[in-house]
């Protein structure tokens, strides 16, 4: 038998249901035009409920999956997200609650209810895995409301029998309105040519509008920037512990054979390759070769010409790191301020011994088309570009390793100086990501 999966509590009072899309109005419209806009955006939604905070108005829309269709909600069903936001959403508007949901016969798994407030109403109503739940929190510092005390150690006690305490006549869910036009416009057919003209009129304003709402629904950029972000995630940071070992491989790099000198070296992630500049000293290209059979040799073309040098060459040889999200939600990202302060002592010390550090200021990340710089979420993420330079070559294993984990390193080069001993002219550099919380 078919049932609403969402549906995450059954009480006394009725049941709550889950999972609901929530669509803030255009500013000064009446309930009915705000509803028809927010159905707009979500043509099969079937029923609506209210979230309302001072001025601050958001509308439910439950719109029924696959597996749901001709599956009548239950009279009396309630908002679950809409109960919290009456709870709680005057004395904390940017309130979390985090819910367990247990297995029953609709859902084979535990699953958990995750609600998000901005300005006291809902932004975030979600039914998921653990993982996802914890998502769905984003980085943002919120007052939680749980019955989790384990996870969540600092959270307000909440319950199911809580939470529906909450629910009032604009938490309950109502049919959508019946669009009544095509009734209207069966009886204005007998209206000869007046109420052709009416009809007209009426047609145009529904265009309107409903362009006006295209645009709307367009110029939010909140879901493609999370069904990137979403996209993207799991290739954010690389692998440390296969760069710093790269790293410790570049110490037993030969600096001379028969006829070539190293210059320098690189081992980068995003290339996925490991390289090596030489200089000639009476040499061939065939020397290097012989001397270097596992990796490619490339010869180098100078700049502002197009034949290839004779006393330079590069060797070359396939590199690769995996990589893995920053978006833990055991240790959500922080803010930069946060970070910052949390690493500035680190970054303090190393700058004494020479290590210097330079990080650049950070933009949202992913960088999404149409999705201005700006844009704030509280799942947003903030990405900068970090540099090491001139970093002695017995600290530049240290300095990796041991960066702060907002660090993701992409590339380790090394340049060598002149002299008899080259190995003590080892100048070290690596450059990478930083990621923050946007707010």
């Amino acid at each position: 038998m078919a049932m609403i999966e969402r549906m995450i509590a059954s009480t006394a009072q009725g049941d709550l249901l889950g999972g609901l899309f929530w669509r803030a109005p255009t500013a000064g419209q009446s309930r009915g035009r705000a509803l028809v806009e927010a159905r707009a955006l979500t043509s099969d939604a079937t029923h609506w409920a209210q979230a309302q905070v001072g001025s601050h108005v958001r509308y439910g829309l439950f719109q029924p999956r696959a597996s749901e269709e001709g599956v009548r909600l239950p009279k009396g069903t309630l908002a679950a997200a809409a109960c919290f936001s009456r709870l709680v959403g005057q004395r904390a508007p940017n309130a979390a609650l985090v819910l367990a949901v247990p297995a029953s016969a609709q859902r084979k798994e535990d699953k958990y209810f995750v609600v998000c407030l901005e300005d006291g109403v809902p932004v975030i109503d979600v039914l998921s895995n653990e993982i996802d739940a914890r998502n769905a929190l984003g980085g943002e510092d919120r007052p939680i409301w749980s019955d989790n005390p384990v996870a969540y150690p600092n959270c307000e006690p909440a319950d199911f029998a809580w939470l529906v305490s909450g629910g009032d006549r604009l938490a309950r869910l109502q049919p959508m309105p019946i669009n009544p036009w095509p009734i209207v416009g069966t009886g204005l057919a007998a209206a000869a040519s007046l109420g052709a003209w009416v009809l007209v009129q009426h047609l145009h304003r529904v265009e309107a509008e409903r362009k006006a709402v295209a645009a709307a629904r367009a110029a939010d950029p909140t879901p493609r920037y999370l069904a990137a972000l979403a996209g993207q995630q799991a290739s954010m940071a690389t692998d440390r512990s296969t760069l710093v070992a790269a790293t410790r491989e570049i110490f037993g790099y030969r600096t001379w054979i028969p006829g070539w000198s190293l210059a320098s070296a690189e081992c980068s992630a995003r290339a996925q390759a490991c390289t090596r500049d030489w200089v000639r000293r009476g040499g061939s290209f065939e020397d290097l070769r012989r001397a270097l059979p596992d990796e490619t040799l490339e010869m180098l073309v100078p700049q502002g010409s197009s034949v290839p040098a004779l006393d330079v060459a590069r060797t070359r040889r396939l590199f690769t790191v995996a990589r893995h999200t920053m978006l833990d939600p055991h240790r959500p990202l922080r803010s930069l301020q946060v970070t910052f302060s949390d690493a500035g002592p680190q970054l303090q010390r190393w700058r004494t011994a020479d290590v210097v550090v330079d990080l650049k200021r950070p933009s949202l990340w992913p960088r999404v088309p149409e999705v201005p710089a700006s844009f704030q979420h509280p799942a947003a993420v903030l990405a900068g570009d970090v540099d090491m330079h001139n970093v002695p070559g017995p600290f530049i294993v240290e300095a990796l390793s041991s960066a702060p984990d907002f660090v993701s390193w992409e590339s380790v080069r090394v340049d060598l100086g002149e002299g008899s001993d080259a190995r003590g002219l080892l100048k070290f550099s690596a450059s990478g990501v930083f990621y923050v919380a946007a707010r």
